[in-house]
């Protein structure tokens, strides 16, 4: 049965500190005692900028990210950034899940937010001109 305790959430914080870089601004909480939950408020790196919204005609200003692929959404340095987060997110989690018998069972849940939809993700590096 997923569960989350503040005990475990301090191992966490403990393993991003040396994975997330020192300029990246972030918050760390639990949801419901079985959820861990990060949200990355602001980075020097445009941690939105991949998103393909054809959808709609404004900028989104926040995202939740699939844990599961984050080589669908980034690459390079950040990919590995974010897969590094990921591997600290999960610290002490186990998945004894089986589809095929409908069986779900995990240590606890990870949720990653790139902003929030009531306060905005915040790119603090330098915006690069596009070429005319």
């Amino acid at each position: 049965m997923a569960y989350m305790n503040q005990e475990k959430k301090r191992k966490i914080a403990a393993e991003l500190k040396k994975v997330i870089p020192s300029d990246w601004k972030y918050s760390l909480g639990v949801d419901n005692h079985s959820t861990i939950v990060l949200t990355i408020q602001s980075a020097p790196v445009d941690l939105l900028s991949s998103i393909e919204d054809s959808d709609s005609n404004h900028d989104r200003t926040y995202l939740q990210l699939n844990h599961y692929y984050p080589q669908n959404r980034y690459e390079g340095a950040v990919l590995q950034t974010m897969r590094a987060i990921i591997k600290a997110l999960n610290l002490d989690n186990y998945d004894r899940s089986d589809s095929m018998t409908d069986y779900f069972d995990v240590g606890h849940y990870v949720n990653i937010n790139i902003g929030r939809w009531n306060k905005p993700f915040v790119f603090t590096g330098a915006k690069v001109s596009e070429a005319a």
